[in-house]
């Protein structure tokens, strides 16, 4: 074999050895151990909310016959938005100035009609992702009800009113006649065989309330409570966590990077940060600010099983508050306990201020149920009270007031006590009856 042939040979073995190492890279499969979702992982999923999920109607009210029926109930209230939610929505405008010659609140409030109610004013530009509307260009506003008037229905297409009560303006869109003849029939005829009556007030020129005309019964209830891994809210809080500094403070822990401060309040069970690098604001649209404030919470499963629905927002603070809600009644506590509030600022967030326990399980409550004071006798205890400027009230709910306590065993508890309250601006009080013995006059945001 001369010197050339051998070379040849060596060559040939080299390029062959190359091909077969490049084909079993590439055809490499390792033996990987099953993979098992930790029960954590399971958790973030399912805590991910979406609109529909975070904005939801707190009450139905149905008018017939001079009479008003409400109800609050989470089943009814879920089985109404999946209705409506499938309508096909078209034309939408405004009609607030063809409505002007009658009054406001005859037109909101009209016999034969559904309002659905909402905390506060919702923006159709982000409402709109969970309505079916098929305009290509929606007019920009805000609503805070939505209403389907019986003798509105007609035709092939028939108008239902998307409504900002504060601010007087209606907006109509187009749906299908028998769908909404389907939805009265359903919901509207019989409403009262199955709701308690209320009656309503006029609180001023511009504002009619409704109040059970009967006492109420609610259930009070106890829940021990779980708790928010506090590491999973530093990790999504601070840029960089390694570099946290951890110390100890008189009411809990403290954790800063040497900008950012979150305080963990082990007596309230409550976090507090604020990054104040962010205090200059950049406006944010109602509909951007409420968006992103929802997917803030998602970023670290922050929704504590679900029960936080949205009650309030502030576009000049750039403020959103998720409130607690329990069996479709809003819950309520003065240190904060049930909010979750977040305030944003030029890039981020500039403050939030949550509680990091979730309710886990019911007990049989003591005392329960407890029967509440009819709605007539809590607006004349409001306008007795020469505190309280009964013009300004804006709503007059049922929530829980929620307290903790330890039982027998030091395990946490908190108790949720039906209460009356009453709103004025963004703020909820107690209503002070004269037999308590200290009504709560502090604000509850």
């Amino acid at each position: 074999m001369n010197f050339e042939r051998a070379k040849s040979i060596i060559l040939i073995i080299l390029v062959g050895t190359s091909i077969f190492l490049t084909w079993s890279i590439w055809t490499y499969e390792p033996e990987y151990d099953p993979f098992e979702q930790s029960s954590e992982f399971i958790k973030i999923k399912s805590d991910v909310q979406i609109v529909s999920d975070v904005i939801k109607p707190v009450s139905i009210l149905f008018h017939g016959n001079g009479q008003h029926f409400q109800s609050s109930s989470p089943a009814e209230i879920n089985e109404m938005e999946n209705e409506f939610l499938q309508w096909r929505f078209s034309g939408l405008k405004e009609v607030s100035v063809k409505r002007l010659q009658r009054k406001f609140d005859d037109f909101v409030h009209e016999d034969g009609s559904i309002e659905i109610v909402f905390s506060d004013d919702i923006p159709i530009a982000l409402y709109k992702t969970v309505l079916n509307i098929r305009d290509k260009e929606v007019p920009g506003f805000s609503f805070d009800r939505i209403i389907i008037k019986q003798k509105d229905i007609s035709g092939n297409e028939s108008a239902v009113y998307f409504v900002s009560y504060d601010h007087g303006k209606i907006y109509q869109g187009l749906v299908d006649s028998k769908k909404l003849r389907n939805f009265m029939d359903s919901f509207y005829r019989g409403s009262y065989d199955k709701h308690p009556e209320y009656i309503a007030e006029t609180i001023n020129s511009k504002r009619t309330l409704f109040v059970p005309e009967n006492p109420v019964e609610i259930n009070k209830l106890e829940y021990y409570i779980d708790y928010l891994d506090i590491g999973n809210l530093k990790n999504a809080l601070f840029s960089f966590p390694k570099f946290v500094r951890q110390e100890s403070v008189s009411v809990g822990e403290e954790y800063t990077d040497g900008t950012r401060l979150m305080t963990v309040n082990k007596d309230n069970y409550l976090i507090s940060y604020i990054n104040p690098a962010q205090k200059r604001k950049l406006f944010d649209s109602s509909s951007d600010l409420l968006q992103k404030s929802i997917d803030f919470i998602n970023d670290h499963a922050g929704w504590e099983n679900n029960n936080y629905r949205f009650a309030y927002m502030s576009e000049n603070e750039q403020r959103v508050v998720f409130r607690l809600f329990v069996n479709g009644y809003p819950t309520f506590n003065e240190s904060g306990m049930t909010e979750i509030e977040q305030i944003w600022g030029k890039e981020e967030i500039y403050s939030y201020d949550r509680p990091y326990f979730s309710l886990d399980s019911v007990l049989p409550s003591e005392g329960s149920p407890k029967t509440l004071k009819s709605g007539k006798e809590v607006i004349n205890q409001l306008k007795s009270k020469d505190n309280i400027d009964f013009k300004s009230v804006e709503d007059i709910s049922i929530g829980y007031k929620l307290d903790k306590s330890l039982d027998s065993k030091l395990v946490t508890l908190v108790t949720l006590e039906p209460t009356w309250y009453y709103r004025i601006g963004d703020k909820w009080f107690i209503v002070p009856f004269d037999e308590d013995t200290g009504g709560d006059q502090s604000g509850l945001e």
